[in-house]
């Protein structure tokens, strides 16, 4: 039985790990929706442990909550805007969030998580929103997930591609 449940496993996250290192889940999602967001780690560094987790918010993402992690810190960092927004809830803000960063851990190279996030995704039906991730790893190591694709290009073509979400309609 374990052997079953193994052998299923590895053929799930076989084609996760083959496309990609950190992944999102949802692919795709409606635009201006909220969104719960999660990133995928799927291994550490070689084989050191992951022991932060840092993802890019581009500018325009006014609306985004990160979810505690046991065991880890979490760092938010605001960036100004031009001029005031109004924010969830209808609250006024003057600042968006440009990076969310876990620290901690570990987690060890065999196993995989998720750092969950909720967004207001852009209201760009068609486009993307791609979140640079940059995985930091025991004794210093550190992978940029960052790439993006040029015209014409594939994200699976890419060696560290950046997690993105599709854009679709409502």
């Amino acid at each position: 039985m374990r052997l079953a449940i193994a052998a299923l496993a590895a053929g799930l996250l076989g084609p996760l790990a083959a496309a990609a290192h950190v992944t999102v889940d949802p692919a795709a999602a409606p635009a201006g929706d909220f969104q719960r967001v999660a990133l995928r780690v799927l291994h550490g560094c070689g084989s050191a442990a992951t022991t932060r987790i840092a993802v890019e918010l581009p500018q325009g993402v006014y609306t985004a909550k990160p979810m505690p992690k046991p065991g880890w810190t979490l760092r938010i960092e605001r960036r100004a805007l031009p001029h005031a927004m109004h924010g969830m809830h209808g609250h006024e803000t003057e600042a968006e969030i440009a990076r969310i960063t876990w620290d901690g851990g570990p987690l060890p190279d065999e196993q995989y998580d998720e750092f969950v996030l909720l967004l207001q995704l852009p209201n760009e039906p068609g486009g993307t929103l791609t979140l640079p991730v940059t995985q930091g790893c025991a004794g210093g190591q550190a992978e940029a997930w960052v790439e993006r694709p040029a015209a014409g290009q594939q994200a699976e073509d890419l060696a560290r591609p950046a997690p993105f979400i599709r854009l679709t309609p409502r």
